[in-house]
């Protein structure tokens, strides 16, 4: 889940930075290899801290998946917990908002 919502903030970054800041590069599939890859650097970042001891993982509620223990009441899991929704919802979405509002002030201006 973190890997999909990443990409969607850097696919939605790549879109208003090729429409609105006029870099006319041709086809740069390095810069695509290192957003991709660093998408799933970002997400491995914050989905490793539960194995080594910042909260952890825990059997869903049907016992077929595993996810992070979201009612825990400790304060690793509480700052664990706040820190995943700011830094892996919040932010990314945040991007969003501004990329996709840029961009639609732009073609409105057009």
């Amino acid at each position: 889940g973190i890997v999909s919502l990443i990409s969607l903030a850097v696919l939605s970054y790549e879109r208003y930075s090729t429409l609105t800041l006029c870099n006319k590069h041709s086809a740069d599939y390095q810069k695509a290899l290192l957003a991709v890859g660093g998408s799933w650097i970002y997400s491995l970042v914050w989905t490793v801290p539960p194995l080594i001891g910042w909260s952890s993982y825990g059997v869903e509620g049907a016992g077929t998946s595993c996810s992070v223990r979201w009612s825990s009441e400790s304060a690793e899991s509480t700052s664990y917990i706040i820190c995943l929704f700011i830094f892996c919802l919040v932010i990314p979405v945040m991007v969003m908002m501004y990329c996709y509002g840029r961009l639609l002030y732009t073609v409105k201006q057009v």
